[in-house]
């Protein structure tokens, strides 16, 4: 029988249409293979696309960042060394200004015995700039005038100051010029600044001034950006002045890399290939016509964005292989334990559960649907109806506790006594029938749990009217109440316990007790406060008054905090604090805007 089946089946194949033919081998496939097929199509073509777009942009980000790096490094260098030199420059303008030290070297001292003057003074202001600048290696001034005496220190003739720098300096006609020594890598390495003293007389200078400083002050703003990279200042002839590269065997940065024809403009950069390596440059000229240039492998440049590059692949390729693994153990599960999860489900079906379900195929997978959707809507009948049920109890919950503090005295009966009692000449009954008429009033309230605030207030001040009738003037009541609360919402009789409370409990003595009743709102909170100046209680009466559920003293406290924590949620409630022979505060805290409107009340 099966095998006609089969047999049929193949010819209807064969006779179908190819799209249709298709279709119906896919049909047959088994649903762990269709699910590895379409997450192939599905989900790796494009999350492969993915990965190499995201490949592609990062390293261009990465390169790019490299770049904007090693341009704002080379600014950045440029700019301290620039600030260095203005400031050796600005050293020498003391010396270049200086009229008494023009006037000690232009003096004829053949007929004069003042000399040693002028190396008093010399000696005493270059030695303080040295000890001021530490990198000052020397201060020499080159003159002419063979009547003052050299020291071979400070003071020295023009004949020992080497041709090119005389001359140099002599053309620039007071500016500062700069020279420096051939090897950098010798211990005594340092550039020069010369200028010319001719602070008057442009044509006719009274000597030249020299400043020697280490390498050591270039040096310093150099050697912490020679990670992975090369830093050289170079002079106009591309001898170097000062680097961190200490493996040259040149002092000429143009033997090492031809690149002289390429920095012919104040800055740029450019790549070149040299040793069979290419490498990226990027140079910046300085004021003075040195230039700074810096200079780094391809291969160290890009090892960043090769890295990142790298973790993308590798990440990607175990994602893929972490996500075919996951597929094919979740397929296996499926296809595994599908019958019997129909099995269960099935067991839910035999209710009466009338749902209409759009056929989804006849696959494990569409008769799981269809009974899962059946069993859905069940659980979803369920639940509402059990929380349905769990409403109707705590409004029952409510109710109860309302009853224990909301009996139904007729006010009716009340207002005919309270008219018997002014007929017969009871004043006294009349006013507190009155007082008790009115309070009930407010707390039957036509059966309303939630009242105004202000009515809350009112309630309590015709119960102390009650009971001042009977203490005679024991009650000292004060009141501090923010009359904008007065139109906001509160649960009714959540006071009065607490005043019932300080006059049946608190009292010690004939001066009677003080009733603090506070009003005022904390934020999103109001603060409703009874405070008194009574017995006050031990902690464990405090404890014990706290739990009390009975009708002791008209209700129990536990009572108005339940009913709270029901009506507004967990947060809310009292809290008290007593001390024996002090008082009794309590503090009750409900929500400004428990409901929207007053219409709202139920």
């Amino acid at each position: 029988m099966n095998t006609e089946k089969i047999s049929s089946w193949d010819r209807l194949i064969h006779m179908a249409p190819p799209v249709r033919r298709i279709k119906m081998k896919f049909a047959n496939v088994r649903l762990r293979h269709k699910f590895f097929f379409i997450f192939l199509l599905v989900i790796i073509l494009p999350f492969s696309i993915l990965v190499y777009y995201s490949y592609t942009s990062t390293r261009s980000t990465i390169t790019g960042q490299t770049y904007t790096a090693l341009d704002v490094t080379l600014a950045q260098i440029n700019t301290n060394v620039e600030k260095r030199l203005e400031y050796y420059n600005q050293l020498s303008n003391i010396l270049y200004m200086d009229a008494q030290l023009r006037n000690y070297l232009s003096t004829d001292y053949e007929q004069a015995y003042y000399y040693l003057d002028a190396f008093q003074y010399i000696n005493r202001t270059l030695p303080s700039l040295m000890t001021l600048n530490s990198n000052i290696q020397n201060i020499t001034i080159y003159t002419d005038n063979k009547t003052l005496y050299t020291d071979e220190q400070y003071v020295k003739y023009m004949e020992e100051l080497p041709e090119a720098l005389k001359g140099k300096a002599l053309r620039a006609a007071g500016n500062t010029v700069y020279t420096h020594t051939d090897d950098y890598k010798s211990s005594d390495a340092h550039f020069t600044l010369a200028r010319s003293l001719s602070y008057f007389s442009l044509q006719h200078p009274y000597g030249i001034l020299a400043f020697d400083i280490s390498d050591s002050e270039l040096y310093s703003l150099i050697k912490m950006e020679n990670n992975n990279k090369s830093v050289y200042i170079i002079d106009e002839d591309g001898r170097l002045i000062s680097t961190g590269d200490q493996t040259l065997k040149s002092n000429r940065l143009y033997d090492l890399y031809p690149i002289q024809q390429a920095m012919q403009d104040k800055s740029g950069h450019f790549d070149l290939k040299t040793g069979g390596q290419e490498r990226y440059f990027t140079y910046k000229k300085l004021s003075n016509g040195w230039s700074t240039v810096i200079t780094v492998p391809y291969d160290e440049l890009l090892s960043s964005a090769n890295k990142a590059t790298k973790r993308i692949i590798w990440y990607s390729v175990i994602t893929i292989g972490i996500a075919i693994l996951l597929l094919y153990i979740t397929t296996k599960m499926l296809t595994k334990r599908i019958e019997v999860l129909l099995q269960q489900i099935r067991k839910v079906e035999r209710g009466d559960f009338r749902l209409s379900i759009t056929p989804m195929g006849h696959d494990e997978i569409g008769q799981l649907s269809f009974a899962f959707n059946k069993m859905a809507s069940t659980i979803q009948t369920l639940i509402r109806d059990v929380y349905m049920k769990e409403i109707a109890m705590k409004e029952s919950e409510l109710n109860t506790l309302q009853a224990q503090i909301n009996p139904h005295f007729l006010y009716n009966t009340l207002s005919s006594i309270s008219s018997l009692a002014l007929k017969e000449g009871a004043g006294q009954v009349h006013r507190m029938v009155n007082y008790l008429a009115k309070y009930y009033r407010v707390s039957l309230n036509k059966g309303k749990r939630i009242i105004l605030v202000e009515q809350e207030i009112n309630l309590v001040k015709n119960y102390v009217a009650i009971q001042d009738i009977r203490f005679r003037g024991k009650l000292h009541m004060h009141y501090d109440l923010d009359e904008e609360l007065f139109q906001r919402t509160t649960i009714k009789l959540i006071l009065q316990p607490f005043i019932e409370n300080c006059i049946n409990h608190a009292m010690w003595d004939e001066s009677g007790i003080n009733i603090n009743i506070k009003l005022k709102r904390d934020g999103e909170d109001i603060l409703l406060k009874v405070i008194d100046d009574g017995i006050g209680m031990t902690a464990e009466r405090l404890d014990h008054t706290l739990q009390k559920t009975g009708s002791g003293s008209g209700y129990g406290i536990k009572n108005v905090d339940d009913r709270i924590k029901l009506t507004y949620g967990e947060r809310y409630g009292i809290a008290m604090f007593s001390r024996p022979g002090i008082g009794t505060s309590v503090t009750i805290r409900i929500p400004v805007n428990p409901y929207q409107t007053i219409t709202d009340i139920r």
